[in-house]
């Protein structure tokens, strides 16, 4: 299957293990994994924080009305499972922009300039595009400064600063874009981490250098992306990440057989509630 747009998230699954990225991303047309509660909150959330950051929700009876309005209680009421969880689930996230409504990241200095910004770039001499959604798009003119900003549910990973991770080197080739439109000489990475409990903030400058070194290997990782058409073997068996993707499937195949069962039964006249 040839892919030409790529994303960070699937440039690191191809560098953690080839064989999981492959079975993550070239099902031949199979189902994609059934939405989880977590994955509908983090959505939910994003679309909020974007809110919050156009300033169109202020207060706290505004985040209850945006709620009220828009959390998608039909999707994670499908199951008795589902439903368990989206309860935690909106408790989470109301907690969670109440948190951040009340401190915004904001710092001196800075402008926003774009919110959920989606950059696509071309590499130069490769039929291979690179996207990604900016959070947040920071400029502090004083100081000629940018800073695309990540909002993450997770602890961000820590990373060696002299060996950038490959998020962070495509991140710096897209923000390449931006820069007719932002005139930066310095360029900030930043992931936010946003939670009932805390926003931490992780910032991390941007060096041409390391990019310089560290690029043609992202490069070379992507030309194999594109070309990869069979499943890929293991030295070894046991990968953990292979393993987690292949349980999710299994779950996924008994949901769908279970799911069969029950309106084959109810059909006939059984109705039987599907386990939780």
């Amino acid at each position: 299957m040839d892919r030409t747009l790529f994303t960070p998230v699937m440039l690191e699954a191809f560098r953690a293990c080839k064989r999981a990225y492959f079975l993550a991303y070239h099902r031949d047309g199979a189902a994609q994994a059934k939405e989880q509660a977590s994955s509908v909150c983090k959505r939910f959330i994003l679309r909020a924080l974007s809110e919050i950051n156009r300033a169109k929700l202020t207060s706290v009876t505004q985040i209850q009305k945006f709620m009220g309005q828009y959390w998608p209680v039909d999707r994670l009421s499908a199951s008795a499972d589902l439903n368990d969880a989206g309860t935690r689930a909106f408790l989470y996230t109301y907690k969670t922009l109440l948190r951040y409504q009340s401190r915004p990241y904001h710092p001196s200095g800075s402008n926003v300039e774009a919110v959920s910004l989606r950059v696509r770039s071309r590499i130069a001499g490769e039929r291979v595009y690179l996207e990604e959604v900016f959070d947040l798009v920071l400029y502090y003119p004083a100081e000629k400064k940018l800073e695309l900003v990540i909002f993450s549910l997770k602890e961000p990973r820590p990373s060696n600063p002299a060996w950038p991770t490959p998020t962070e080197l495509v991140r710096q080739f897209l923000a390449e874009r931006l820069q007719m439109r932002y005139p930066f000489e310095k360029l900030l990475l930043t992931t936010i981490k946003v939670s009932p409990q805390e926003t931490k903030v992780s910032r991390k400058e941007a060096s041409k250098e390391l990019f310089a070194l560290h690029w043609p290997e992202v490069v070379k990782s992507l030309a194999e992306m594109k070309e990869l058409s069979e499943m890929p073997s293991h030295e070894e068996d046991g990968c953990r990440y292979c393993e987690a993707i292949e349980s999710r499937m299994v779950r996924e195949l008994n949901s769908d057989e279970e799911t069969a069962d029950a309106v084959q039964k109810e059909a006939a006249g059984e109705t039987i509630p599907l386990s939780a």
